[in-house]
């Protein structure tokens, strides 16, 4: 076992083990016996965490949480699968989504949505390949196609963990660029119950308020930013736009007064009657 990638330091690789089930019932109930592949990491805290590698030698699936006592006992090492199979499948995976990103980065995005999904065919449960597919789905005006990587994200927890912040943001911003609006806001509110508070976050949240002519929540959203960041800009600009517009239109005569008091619709509206490209951080 000196070969082993785990010998030094934190134990991480692929260790198998057997599960043990029963099919049939009566005369007919029989045991089946299965070997499983895993991957294994070491915590800080001493725990394990578990998760199973699929048939191209991907970690998928939920990660579950195991004793060292259990891994010592239960679970074989196996260095050659992880050094032989495992790494190079995810160089790979990664090699390829590098590729992607270039592509989308120089407008190449046909050549970009062959690379994405060359990577998702071996992981699709890839974050950032997940993400840059919608990305160039949205940047091709593709809205449906972009709506199904939309339902496939919010559910992909990995997908809202603090490394990711750059893209679940750049995403949701697509989405409200597209008039994708609720789906924009059913993201970020995703986003916001899984990363938790952030003033970026909440600000864009805003935006997407203010697009849907709800004034009133998009003040809400502002306002929870700045407690968050009392010195942030933007939101402090945006903050200032829409009271000066509300205390115009609360001014204005008829139907003008009626439509800036209150949070209209749900609907898509018109162009953005504010250029706030420099909030989309």
């Amino acid at each position: 076992m000196s070969d082993a990638p785990w010998h030094n330091g934190p134990i991480k690789g692929v260790f198998t083990t057997e599960t043990v089930s029963y099919v049939g019932t009566g005369a007919t109930k029989r045991k089946v016996e299965q070997q499983v592949n895993v991957l294994v990491e070491e915590r800080p805290d001493g725990s394990v965490a578990v998760q199973t590698l699929n048939p191209n030698f991907i970690p998928s699936g939920p990660k579950r949480t195991i004793s060292m006592e259990k891994l010592l006992k239960s679970y074989v090492p196996e260095p050659s699968m992880y050094m032989h199979k495992v790494q190079p499948v995810l160089r790979q995976v990664e090699e390829t989504v590098d590729k992607a990103d270039g592509h989308r980065e120089e407008g190449e995005l046909f050549s970009a949505e062959f690379e994405y999904k060359n990577a998702l065919r071996i992981d699709e449960a890839h974050v950032r390949a997940t993400f840059g597919l919608g990305l160039t789905y949205l940047e091709q005006g593709e809205t449906a196609s972009a709506d199904v990587v939309f339902q496939r994200l919010v559910t992909l927890e990995g997908a809202f963990e603090a490394r990711h912040k750059h893209l679940f943001n750049e995403f949701g911003i697509a989405l409200r660029k597209s008039a994708m609006f609720d789906q924009g806001m059913r993201f970020y509110l995703r986003a916001r119950s899984l990363a938790g508070e952030d003033e970026h976050l909440l600000l864009n949240m805003a935006r997407i308020c203010w697009e849907k002519e709800q004034p009133r929540r998009a003040l809400g959203y502002v306002m929870e930013a700045l407690d968050l960041a009392p010195d942030f800009q933007e939101a402090f600009k945006f903050k200032q736009y829409i009271e000066r517009k509300q205390a115009k239109a609360e001014k204005a005569p008829g139907k003008d007064k009626k439509k800036g008091k209150g949070d209209k619709r749900d609907g898509k509206s018109g162009p953005n009657p504010l250029d706030l490209s420099g909030m989309d951080i």
